[in-house]
């Protein structure tokens, strides 16, 4: 999907179909809306359809990878019937990283201590998954001494446990992300979802019940995003390198206002091995 602010479109996304394993951009629509899509998956199904066999094209589809929105899971399902749903890992951790964000900011507005505010809002970076916390460590006028970034994170850890416990459970999803393909190979994927879901809810922190609630709803669509093609891990990466070009063509073009003219444009621009003649 993509935002368009300003266009004759009665909504203001659109939304791309992508090609996972050739990245080609298949069509551009002009709304997101579930009948619309439906009705569209619909008029495919009437043109391609084998009253034969009663299959068409879309049964063959075999995955379906988008982000977290019930409209598109309840679409797939219903017009693409021998399709797995997978659901897209970015969008899952960004969740989950949003709402550990929450609560890193709910102790920086709670706290009394202007050093501790200090350090919760200069220094977020420390809860990183990929920060490198033993740095050489550096004076801190704040804190009147020598400090690298773990010297940091700990003395935050220690001043607000539930901050740690919520860091500590944002990690164990990235790392059980990370490493499910091992899992799925030995068998205990779904065990070791399960162990990990039932923590995000057991410890009751308020801004993870979101994030427990959709690792509830999406549990087999996020299971099923574990799946690889051709060593790679369907998601929704590609078609998010595409969403960025889409958005510098828009500023580029100052804007579009005409939508048959922008999915032409937009087809054209995003499948370079596509050839135009006159």
């Amino acid at each position: 999907e993509h935002y368009f602010p300003e266009s004759d479109m009665d909504s203001l996304y659109c939304c791309l179909l992508m090609n996972f394993i050739t990245g080609e951009v298949i069509d551009v629509l002009p709304t997101r809306r579930k009948h619309y899509l439906i009705d569209y998956f619909a008029s495919i199904r009437g043109d391609i359809q084998n009253y034969t066999l009663k299959r068409s094209e879309l049964n063959n589809v075999k995955y379906i990878s988008m982000d977290l929105y019930d409209n598109f899971r309840d679409v797939a399902q219903i017009c693409f019937p021998d399709a797995i749903v997978c659901a897209d890992s970015f969008h899952v951790t960004k969740h989950l990283t949003d709402d550990f964000n929450k609560i890193r900011l709910r102790w920086a507005r709670n706290t009394e201590n202007h050093t501790y505010e200090y350090l919760l809002r200069k220094f977020n970076f420390v809860f990183n998954h990929t920060t490198d916390l033993d740095n050489e460590p550096k004076y801190n006028k704040a804190l009147g001494r020598y400090v690298n970034l773990r010297d940091i994170r700990d003395l935050l850890f220690a001043q607000f446990p539930e901050l740690e416990i919520a860091y500590n459970l944002k990690e164990l999803y990235l790392k059980f992300n990370q490493s499910g393909e091992y899992y799925k190979a030995s068998g205990s994927l779904e065990e070791n979802y399960d162990i990990l879901k039932n923590r995000f809810g057991d410890f009751g922190i308020p801004e993870y019940n979101e994030f427990y609630g959709l690792l509830v709803n999406w549990k087999q669509e996020i299971l099923n995003s574990f799946t690889t093609i051709n060593g790679r891990r369907i998601n929704n990466s590609y078609i998010e390198s595409k969403n960025r070009i889409l958005k510098k063509l828009i500023i580029n073009a100052n804007g579009f206002r005409n939508f048959k003219r922008t999915r032409n444009r937009i087809l054209y621009c995003l499948n370079k091995y596509d050839k135009f003649t006159l």
